[in-house]
C-alpha cells in the first residue's frame, strides 16, 4: 500500500512520530514556559515544593516531566481528523497550541494546583510576588502566569508544526519532518 492510499490515522510510523513530535514540542515548550516562571516569579522551588521538595532544580524537573506530558496530551486532543485541517499549517498549529494551552492553565491554576495544594496541607501558595502587597502583588502574578501559558501554547505550536509539516520545519532544527 502507497503512502497515499493510507489514511493519516492508520499509518503507524506517522502516528509514533506525532507522538513524538508532540512530547518533544512539550518539552522545549516547557523550557520557554519555565524560564518565564524561573525569572518572572522565581517559581521553580514552589513547583517541586508540590511534590515534597522546595528545590529550583526538582522544580524545573518536574515542570519539564509535566510539560512533555502535556505534549502527548496535545497529539491525543488535536491528532484528530476535525482538527486536520488547522495541522496542516504553521498558523494552525500555532492557533492549537495557545487553545490548548489556555485549557491547560484554567485546568492546572484552577483545579490540580488547589488539589496539589489542599493534599500538602498548605493554606495558601507560597509565591513570592512584588513588594508592594494586595491587587499589585496578584495582579502580577496572574499576568506572569497568562503571559508563560501563553509561550508554552506558542512554542509548542510552533515546534510541533517544525518536527510534523515540511513547510514548517526550522531550518537549524536537525529534524526531518514527516511527509505530507
Amino acid at each position: 500500500m502507497s503512502h497515499s492510499d493510507r489514511s493519516e490515522g492508520s499509518e503507524p510510523a506517522g502516528a509514533g512520530r506525532r507522538w513524538g513530535a508532540g512530547a518533544g514540542s512539550g518539552l522545549v515548550a516547557g523550557a520557554a514556559m519555565g524560564t518565564v516562571l524561573h525569572f518572572g516569579l522565581g517559581l521553580m522551588p514552589t513547583i517541586g515544593a508540590l511534590i515534597g521538595v522546595e528545590t529550583a532544580l526538582v522544580g524545573w524537573l518536574v515542570h519539564l516531566f509535566n510539560s512533555t506530558l502535556f505534549g502527548g496530551l496535545f497529539v491525543a486532543v488535536f491528532d484528530r481528523p476535525f482538527f486536520a485541517e488547522l495541522r496542516g499549517d504553521v498558523g494552525g498549529c500555532l492557533s492549537l497550541g495557545v487553545i490548548h494551552s489556555a485549557l491547560l492553565g484554567v485546568i492546572t491554576g484552577g483545579l490540580l494546583l488547589p488539589a496539589a495544594i489542599a493534599i500538602e496541607g498548605a493554606t495558601s501558595l507560597p509565591v513570592p510576588t512584588l513588594p508592594v502587597p494586595g491587587l499589585t502583588a496578584s495582579f502580577e502574578f496572574g499576568v506572569v502566569i497568562a503571559v508563560a501559558h501563553l509561550v508554552y501554547g506558542v512554542v509548542l505550536g510552533r515546534a510541533f508544526a517544525a518536527f510534523t509539516l515540511a513547510e514548517g520545519a526550522v531550518g537549524w532544527l536537525p529534524i526531518d519532518p514527516v511527509d505530507r
